[in-house]
């Protein structure tokens, strides 16, 4: 899977200091199945972003809507995690959208906690040999400043939320590529 980085920003909203920070992620899976198969195994959501590194939990709360909740710290001993609200919208066979709900529950968790936007799409090639998957995600998110930071200045913010950022999709593009390929082949065997 190959990162794609978007510069983070600071921001002021309503009195409060935000890093903007989004990214992508493209990835093409190869796997020797029937596309069948393939979109069977990617049509439960909540075991596909379970695979994600860093991932706390992904439950539904709806039909087809999930919260994943990504925990995270910033590298200054300050725990926080992400919350992603989710819709999937699946054509069978071809493709799995997902995309944000902003319908989600009300969040209930204490600490450093802030909602985000992921988009994502799967979308499943029959070839010779098998079948394509051609997986893009897209985060984006605005993480609270934790007070004792606020007086760093703003380029300081930004190099560290970029690093950051950067850091963090390649963990998770490289954990979730090679955690995605194994468990699909456990899936299929049976195990």
């Amino acid at each position: 899977m190959a990162a794609v980085r978007t510069p983070p920003t600071v921001a002021t909203r309503t009195g409060s200091h935000y890093v903007q920070l989004g990214g992508q992620a493209v990835h093409v899976f190869r796997f020797a199945s029937t596309t069948d198969l393939a979109y069977q195994y990617f049509c439960d959501v909540p075991a596909v972003f379970s695979l994600l590194p860093d991932a706390m939990h992904v439950h539904p709360y709806a039909d087809d809507r999930y919260r994943l909740v990504i925990g995270a710290t910033d590298g200054h001993g300050h725990n926080m995690a992400g919350i992603f609200d989710l819709l999937a919208i699946h054509e069978p066979g071809q493709a799995i959208r997902i995309v944000p709900d902003d319908k989600g529950p009300p969040i209930k968790m204490p600490g450093l906690v802030f909602s985000g936007a992921l988009a994502a799409e799967a979308v499943f090639q029959p070839e010779d040999a098998g079948t394509t998957v051609e997986y893009t995600v897209n985060i984006e998110m605005d993480i609270p400043i934790p007070s004792v930071l606020r007086l760093m200045p703003r380029h300081i913010l930004e190099n560290l939320g970029e690093r950051g950022m950067e850091y963090k999709m390649s963990q998770m593009i490289t954990g979730f590529t090679r955690n995605i390929t194994t468990d699909f082949h456990t899936w299929v065997r049976g195990g």
